[in-house]
């Protein structure tokens, strides 16, 4: 269904009970809005691009504080736009998280929990996604992804005119070959070839536009930068997995800068809003862990830089945000009023972009439902065989343990940012206090046996070929 039908449809939901005449004047009115915002009006709003950086740390940029210089064009636009330093993602797997963000709701809300499993792998139709809004609203809207984990198979398509994957194409029992050879390039692809894509999706498109760039490098060693060779003495992997991550980060970035500067290069920098995020970060053997898909701070706390015309440049924000937050801070700054969209749990940062004060209180949810083995290269596995939900509350950070309870945590971020001391017996007030907060939101997933609809054994391969294995 298409984001403008989903819009109508959400106006017929509102005044269903107020009678078939206001109805019919009420769409009426709504479809003549939607003219004139495809007409001259809607040629007034900014453009809006918004860059996702797979498996990327905030503390390996430069702009948080990274000794390495692997990210000159970021650090560039934190500098014109505004930094947030206490971000927060809402997953720690990649298509949930980017449920999240395109979608302004927490995961138990937009119902995508997991990469794999009987159910809740699909971002459903009935939501309503960032795209689908500004569509409704006159934008044109393109999607240019770098791997299989956010393709349309995980719903994350929807709202957009142009949805770029080519990198699927290729049939299941080509990724994985007798000999065992993994064919990855049909799963992904390297920032170069997106980047080519999206401008000149770019340059063809009428304004005002919606550009997604999604870029997956840092991920794992199996696609690398052009001249860069993959780990290969198995006594230094962890060594060299740890310099390739920078190594791709840096690569990556010089692609995010051919963006920057085709933008300013056609003189429509004043014009767009830049939006800059992570889906998640990545454990690089922090906390014993080497890929993704647990709660601590290196892989849920993302770098999230905004360069507007209503943000004051250098400015480096301090308080506690959500990735959920981005959606409904896009639709701001785009001019859509928020009755012209679903409610989100996210809410806008403009405040915050202007150096406002927000509401205090806010809190952030975080979740890894799947049950993984994660293959990052020879020797290094991580095996997840857990149900993580985590809720952080100013310097407080609860994560629950559903399959084992007692090994519940608490930590107290301030004091103690690397969380090595584990307070939930020293502060078992805060920690009730939390773990009420977690029961207050319908946060357990639902049960797969009640809602059947198990994944193909073709998705089943691509998930294979890039390093998963699933349980």
């Amino acid at each position: 269904m298409g984001g403008t039908g989903k819009i109508g449809g959400m106006a017929q939901r509102r005044v269903g009970v107020l009678g078939a005449g206001l109805l019919l004047a009420l769409l009426a009115l709504t479809q003549g809005c939607l003219r004139a915002l495809t007409g001259a009006s809607a040629s007034r709003r900014p453009n809006v691009v918004l860059i996702t950086l797979d498996t990327t740390r905030a503390d390996h940029l430069g702009c948080y504080g990274y000794p390495k210089a692997t990210s000159p064009h970021l650090d560039r636009l934190a500098a014109q736009g505004v930094l947030f330093t206490h971000a927060i993602a809402q997953a720690s797997v990649t298509p949930v998280s980017h449920a999240s963000i395109l979608t302004g709701r927490d995961p138990y809300h937009h119902g995508l929990r997991v990469m794999h499993g009987m159910s809740s792998h699909r971002l459903a139709d009935s939501q309503v996604t960032l795209a689908e809004v500004l569509k409704a609203a006159g934008y044109r809207t393109g999607a240019f992804v770098s791997a299989f984990p956010v393709s349309e198979r995980f719903g994350l398509h929807q709202g957009f005119d142009v949805f770029d994957a080519d990198f699927l194409e290729e049939p299941a029992e080509e990724l994985v070959t007798k000999e065992g050879i993994v064919n990855t390039g049909t799963n992904q692809r390297r920032a170069d070839e997106t980047t080519r894509r999206a401008l000149a999706w770019l340059d063809e498109a009428e304004a005002p536009t919606f550009l997604w760039i999604h870029y997956f490098d840092p991920h794992d060693p199996l696609l690398l930068p052009p001249g860069v060779a993959a780990p290969a003495d198995p006594t230094r992997v962890r060594k060299q997995l740890r310099e390739l991550y920078d190594v791709e980060i840096r690569y990556m970035d010089e692609q995010i800068g051919r963006v920057l500067a085709r933008l300013d290069e056609d003189g429509r920098a004043g014009e767009t809003v830049v939006a800059v995020v992570a889906d998640h970060g990545e454990g690089l053997g922090d906390h014993g862990w080497w890929s993704h898909g647990i709660l601590y701070q290196e892989q849920i706390r993302v770098p999230l830089i905004l360069r507007a015309a209503a943000a004051e440049a250098g400015r480096r924000v301090e308080r506690l945000v959500r990735t959920t937050d981005l959606a409904p801070t896009l639709l701001d700054l785009a001019g859509v009023p928020s009755e012209d969209h679903p409610p989100m749990d996210g809410r806008s940062l403009v405040p915050l972009l202007r150096g406002e004060s927000p509401d205090p209180g806010q809190t952030a949810y975080a979740d890894s439902v799947n049950t993984l083995t994660y293959h990052i290269a020879h020797g290094v596995t991580d095996r997840k065989d857990e149900m993580l939900f985590a809720i952080v509350d100013g310097p407080w950070k609860y994560i629950h343990h559903a399959i084992r309870p007692d090994r519940s945590e608490l930590y107290n971020l301030a004091d103690d940012p690397g969380e090595k001391h584990n307070r939930i017996g020293a502060d078992a007030a805060v920690a009730g206090r939390l773990r009420a907060e977690l029961e207050s939101r319908s946060y357990r997933p639902p049960d797969p046996s009640k809602t059947p609809d198990e994944m193909s054994p073709e998705d089943l391969e691509r998930l294979k070929s890039l390093g998963y294995v699933v349980e």
